[in-house]
């Protein structure tokens, strides 16, 4: 069913470590699965297998594959401008972010959402005079030493804390950069920031989080913490910094800061902003702000910010989405509640309670333990430590493309058959995940 990828893997990994381009775990990884072409939203493999693509590069792809516009958009800002620092779009591409975007007074542009953390960052810190910000367990930034990994440490002094078997943690960080720059601590505890911030406050320049916990498990905010935590920055003049790089443009024009009412500071912005073909990525905010860098307080540079090809793309997205946002946005929610629904129902159907959190756009699937699973039933407690694992493998295997072991990103050309095609293969990877866990007896 592989063999050309498995064939591919081979020849590449003697040069390419691991054969791919990012080391976080996705369902497929073991096989890597190589492609040739795709379609809205499908896509298919260099063996000719066909899947229904929920990676969507990891939520960059929000259009689906090949919209005639978005490609048109492209091949047209080639044959105008290829390389030039500044272009007669440029002016465009701002305006439809700040048209979009609440907090967004003033832009800048960058490649990668790790850039755009550390320039707001940077920001923070010559807006306020202090060095220090608060991160959160389980939200992640970006593929930077002062920004991965880690737990919280203890209450009087929650410097990052390092442990075996992080899943952002990785080897040849700098020493203890984490640990000077930063305070980690439970998200959702508004009495933990609060006391934070009384004892520390002089030391804190940003408070840094995702206002939807996608990567922590599509966790949202309690009831009344964002407006808390954004009453608590006014008061100790520290910077609210949102990181949309996964929920900006996905989970609407605005993003989350809009659905949820309120407005950080700062943000930052990247993959569906570009439509998944072209890396742009973007630091937005106030204008007092973002006027250091127009000052000349703050430097920020890059030999492709404000690329035209990237702009071009972003023009091409923004305004595709802009064209009718009911509609589109509309589409995707209700073609993504269709199959969480389904992956709901196979669960309950195999004995596999799933809970599915986050938002529709960006959904995330996990094992929901029942009173049951308390008894010292080997099923039981096989699938409390592995039925994220088994049923996004499988799924893969099947042909249903997720990100990471357990999320779901839609795209705004999902159509009825995709539905039906997921509910197909859903079936057939929970009929293989119940077989495989019917061999466990007490």
């Amino acid at each position: 069913m592989f063999k050309k990828s498995s064939e591919e893997k081979k020849l590449l990994k003697s040069k390419l470590p691991l054969g791919t381009h990012y080391s976080f775990r996705i369902p497929w990884e073991a096989r890597q699965v190589y492609f040739t072409h795709a379609r809205k939203s499908r896509i298919w493999d260099v063996d000719g297998n066909e899947h229904l693509d929920l990676f969507g590069k990891f939520g960059a792809n929000i259009l689906g594959h090949n919209l005639p516009q978005y490609n048109e958009a492209l091949i047209d800002a080639l044959g105008q401008v290829s390389a030039a620092n500044l272009g007669v779009i440029d002016r465009t591409a701002v305006e439809l972010i700040c048209d979009c975007v609440p907090c967004a007074e003033m832009v800048r542009f960058s490649l990668s959402g790790t850039e755009a953390v550390l320039n707001a960052l940077r920001l923070a810190r010559a807006y306020t005079g202090r060095n220090k910000f608060v991160r959160f367990e389980g939200h992640y930034h970006g593929n930077a030493d002062n920004l991965m990994g880690g737990r919280a440490g203890p209450k009087a002094n929650p410097a990052p804390e390092e442990f075996e078997g992080d899943f952002y943690g990785t080897g040849g960080k700098a020493t203890d950069i984490a640990q000077h720059q930063s305070f980690l601590i439970p998200w959702n505890d508004i009495e933990r920031l609060q006391h934070l911030v009384e004892t520390k406050g002089h030391e804190i320049a940003a408070i840094l989080m995702e206002p939807i916990n996608i990567n922590g498990g599509g966790r949202h905010p309690a009831p009344g913490y964002l407006k808390a935590v954004r009453a608590l920055c006014d008061r100790h003049g520290i910077v609210l910094i949102f990181d949309e790089v996964i929920t900006g443009f996905r989970l609407g024009l605005g993003g989350a800061q809009d659905m949820l009412g309120v407005t950080p500071d700062l943000t930052t912005l990247g993959k569906a902003m570009s439509g998944g073909a072209v890396p742009v990525s973007a630091v937005a905010g106030r204008r007092k702000i973002m006027s250091l860098i127009e000052s000349r307080k703050v430097s920020h540079g890059g030999t492709f910010n404000g690329y035209q090809l990237g702009l071009a793309a972003v023009i091409a997205t923004l305004s595709y989405l802009r064209s009718n946002p009911q509609s589109l946005y509309g589409n995707m929610i209700d073609h993504m509640r269709l199959c969480q629904d389904h992956l709901r129902s196979e669960g309950q159907a195999y004995g596999i309670p799933l809970s599915i959190t986050g938002e529709p756009a960006c959904s995330v699937f996990s094992y929901a333990p029942t009173q049951a699973d308390e008894a010292p039933d080997p099923k039981a407690q096989f699938f409390r430590a592995n039925a994220v694992k088994l049923i996004g493998e499988a799924m893969a295997e099947k042909g249903v493309l997720l990100s990471n072991l357990n999320r779901l990103y839609g795209n705004v050309s999902l159509e009825s058959e995709d539905v039906d095609l997921f509910r197909e293969r859903t079936t057939q990877a929970f009929e293989k995940v119940a077989a495989f866990a019917a061999r466990f007896k007490a």
